[in-house]
Protein backbone atom coordinates (compact mmCIF):
# COMPACT_ATOMS: atom_id res chain seq x y z
CA UNK A 1 0.00 0.00 0.00
CA UNK A 2 3.07 2.25 0.80
CA UNK A 3 4.36 1.58 -2.52
CA UNK A 4 0.86 2.42 -4.07
CA UNK A 5 0.85 6.03 -1.96
CA UNK A 6 3.96 6.85 -3.40
CA UNK A 7 3.46 6.47 -6.85
CA UNK A 8 0.44 8.41 -6.37
CA UNK A 9 2.36 10.99 -4.73
CA UNK A 10 4.49 11.31 -7.67
CA UNK A 11 2.47 11.26 -10.51
CA UNK A 12 0.77 14.22 -8.50
CA UNK A 13 4.03 15.90 -8.09
CA UNK A 14 4.96 15.25 -11.85
CA UNK A 15 1.27 16.89 -12.56
CA UNK A 16 1.67 19.73 -10.82
CA UNK A 17 4.80 20.00 -12.23
CA UNK A 18 3.91 19.76 -15.83
CA UNK A 19 0.93 22.35 -15.12
CA UNK A 20 3.37 24.62 -13.95
CA UNK A 21 5.12 23.95 -17.42
CA UNK A 22 1.82 24.21 -19.05
CA UNK A 23 1.37 27.94 -17.42
CA UNK A 24 4.74 29.08 -18.10
CA UNK A 25 4.57 28.00 -21.83
CA UNK A 26 1.24 30.08 -22.15
CA UNK A 27 2.41 32.97 -20.24
CA UNK A 28 5.74 33.44 -22.84
CA UNK A 29 3.17 32.20 -26.04
CA UNK A 30 0.94 35.08 -24.73
CA UNK A 31 4.35 37.55 -24.83
CA UNK A 32 5.39 36.28 -27.94
CA UNK A 33 1.51 36.71 -29.78
CA UNK A 34 1.86 40.67 -28.48
CA UNK A 35 5.30 41.14 -29.49
CA UNK A 36 3.72 39.84 -32.96
CA UNK A 37 1.19 41.66 -32.93
CA UNK A 38 3.36 44.98 -31.80
CA UNK A 39 5.49 44.12 -34.88
CA UNK A 40 2.70 43.90 -37.44
CA UNK A 41 1.10 46.92 -36.30
CA UNK A 42 4.58 48.99 -36.43
CA UNK A 43 5.32 47.32 -40.31
CA UNK A 44 1.47 48.51 -41.44
CA UNK A 45 2.06 52.19 -39.70
CA UNK A 46 5.66 52.31 -41.80
CA UNK A 47 4.10 50.90 -44.62
CA UNK A 48 1.29 54.03 -44.21
CA UNK A 49 3.71 56.39 -43.86
CA UNK A 50 5.46 55.08 -46.94
CA UNK A 51 2.34 55.32 -48.48
CA UNK A 52 2.23 58.89 -47.71
CA UNK A 53 5.86 60.09 -48.50
CA UNK A 54 5.34 58.43 -52.21
CA UNK A 55 1.78 60.69 -52.62
CA UNK A 56 3.97 63.71 -51.66
CA UNK A 57 6.60 62.69 -53.63
CA UNK A 58 4.38 63.23 -56.56
CA UNK A 59 2.45 66.43 -55.80
CA UNK A 60 5.62 67.88 -55.58
CA UNK A 61 6.80 66.55 -58.90
CA UNK A 62 3.31 67.95 -60.02
CA UNK A 63 3.58 71.23 -57.80
CA UNK A 64 7.33 71.66 -59.32
CA UNK A 65 7.90 69.92 -61.81
CA UNK A 66 9.85 66.19 -62.35
CA UNK A 67 13.52 68.31 -63.01
CA UNK A 68 13.53 69.12 -58.87
CA UNK A 69 13.79 65.42 -58.49
CA UNK A 70 16.43 63.89 -60.86
CA UNK A 71 19.82 63.24 -59.68
CA UNK A 72 23.07 64.07 -60.79
CA UNK A 73 24.25 61.25 -62.75
CA UNK A 74 27.67 63.16 -63.78
CA UNK A 75 30.83 61.63 -62.50
CA UNK A 76 32.67 63.01 -59.68
CA UNK A 77 36.75 63.67 -60.01
CA UNK A 78 38.32 62.84 -57.16
CA UNK A 79 41.44 64.46 -56.34
CA UNK A 80 43.98 63.36 -53.68
CA UNK A 81 46.69 65.94 -52.81
CA UNK A 82 49.93 64.98 -50.57
CA UNK A 83 52.21 67.49 -49.61
CA UNK A 84 55.66 66.03 -47.13
CA UNK A 85 58.23 68.48 -46.64
CA UNK A 86 60.92 66.75 -44.37
CA UNK A 87 63.48 68.94 -42.50
CA UNK A 88 66.65 67.24 -40.90
CA UNK A 89 68.46 69.33 -38.66
CA UNK A 90 71.28 67.34 -37.08
CA UNK A 91 73.87 69.14 -34.73
CA UNK A 92 76.50 66.89 -33.00
CA UNK A 93 78.40 68.18 -30.22
CA UNK A 94 80.55 66.31 -27.75
CA UNK A 95 80.83 67.31 -24.61
CA UNK A 96 82.70 66.76 -21.29
CA UNK A 97 80.85 65.53 -17.94
CA UNK A 98 83.39 65.84 -15.10
CA UNK A 99 82.33 62.74 -12.34
CA UNK A 100 83.89 62.02 -9.21
CA UNK A 101 83.93 58.50 -7.00
CA UNK A 102 82.39 61.13 -4.48
CA UNK A 103 78.54 60.41 -6.17
CA UNK A 104 77.35 57.25 -6.79
CA UNK A 105 76.90 57.16 -10.31
CA UNK A 106 81.18 58.18 -10.65
CA UNK A 107 81.79 55.21 -8.52
CA UNK A 108 79.52 52.81 -10.69
CA UNK A 109 81.25 54.17 -13.80
CA UNK A 110 85.00 54.06 -12.52
CA UNK A 111 84.59 50.23 -11.29
CA UNK A 112 82.69 49.60 -15.22
CA UNK A 113 85.73 51.66 -16.40
CA UNK A 114 88.77 50.12 -14.68
CA UNK A 115 88.12 46.70 -12.88
CA UNK A 116 84.97 44.76 -14.78
CA UNK A 117 84.31 42.97 -17.81
CA UNK A 118 84.07 45.09 -21.81
CA UNK A 119 81.68 42.51 -22.30
CA UNK A 120 79.83 42.90 -19.82
CA UNK A 121 78.72 42.63 -15.98
CA UNK A 122 75.99 42.19 -13.67
CA UNK A 123 74.81 44.22 -10.67
CA UNK A 124 75.92 41.59 -8.24
CA UNK A 125 79.51 41.86 -10.07
CA UNK A 126 79.10 45.36 -9.35
CA UNK A 127 78.64 45.17 -6.24
CA UNK A 128 81.41 43.36 -5.61
CA UNK A 129 83.93 45.72 -7.32
CA UNK A 130 82.51 48.64 -5.43
CA UNK A 131 83.02 46.52 -2.31
CA UNK A 132 86.44 46.22 -2.95
CA UNK A 133 86.93 49.88 -2.73
CA UNK A 134 85.06 50.20 0.52
CA UNK A 135 81.87 51.38 -0.90
CA UNK A 136 79.00 49.29 0.51
CA UNK A 137 76.06 50.63 -1.97
CA UNK A 138 72.79 48.34 -1.48
CA UNK A 139 70.39 47.55 -4.47
CA UNK A 140 67.60 49.77 -3.69
CA UNK A 141 70.70 52.74 -4.46
CA UNK A 142 71.97 50.63 -6.99
CA UNK A 143 69.46 49.52 -9.13
CA UNK A 144 68.04 52.88 -10.00
CA UNK A 145 71.43 54.43 -10.54
CA UNK A 146 72.49 51.84 -13.03
CA UNK A 147 69.19 52.39 -14.79
CA UNK A 148 69.74 56.06 -14.73
CA UNK A 149 72.97 55.69 -16.51
CA UNK A 150 71.84 53.30 -18.75
CA UNK A 151 68.82 55.87 -19.88
CA UNK A 152 71.27 58.37 -20.32
CA UNK A 153 73.34 56.38 -22.75
CA UNK A 154 76.45 55.82 -20.05
CA UNK A 155 76.15 52.48 -19.64
CA UNK A 156 74.35 49.65 -22.26
CA UNK A 157 71.59 47.25 -20.70
CA UNK A 158 71.76 43.96 -22.20
CA UNK A 159 68.76 42.55 -21.81
CA UNK A 160 68.83 38.49 -20.24
CA UNK A 161 68.28 36.88 -17.12
CA UNK A 162 70.03 38.51 -15.04
CA UNK A 163 70.64 42.09 -16.47
CA UNK A 164 73.80 42.60 -17.86
CA UNK A 165 75.51 46.47 -18.56
CA UNK A 166 78.59 47.39 -20.11
CA UNK A 167 79.94 50.78 -21.22
CA UNK A 168 78.92 51.68 -24.62
CA UNK A 169 82.08 51.36 -27.50
CA UNK A 170 81.30 55.03 -29.01
CA UNK A 171 81.77 57.27 -26.08
CA UNK A 172 85.17 57.96 -25.01
CA UNK A 173 85.74 57.78 -20.99
CA UNK A 174 88.88 59.84 -19.50
CA UNK A 175 90.22 58.55 -16.44
CA UNK A 176 92.95 60.30 -14.61
CA UNK A 177 94.44 61.61 -17.45
CA UNK A 178 94.01 58.65 -19.63
CA UNK A 179 91.61 58.72 -22.82
CA UNK A 180 89.65 55.12 -22.75
CA UNK A 181 88.06 54.19 -25.84
CA UNK A 182 85.68 51.52 -25.56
Amino acid sequence: MNEIEARVDALASRVASLKDWKQKYEEEKRKWDEEDDRKSKKIKELIEKAKAVEKLRAILIEFLGPAVFTTNTQPVEILNLEHKKLVVNLTHEERELNMTTETVNGKILFCALTELSKGGFTEAELSEALKEHGWNIGHTTLAPNLGGLARDGYLIRIEGKPTRYRLPQKVKFKREGKVSEQ
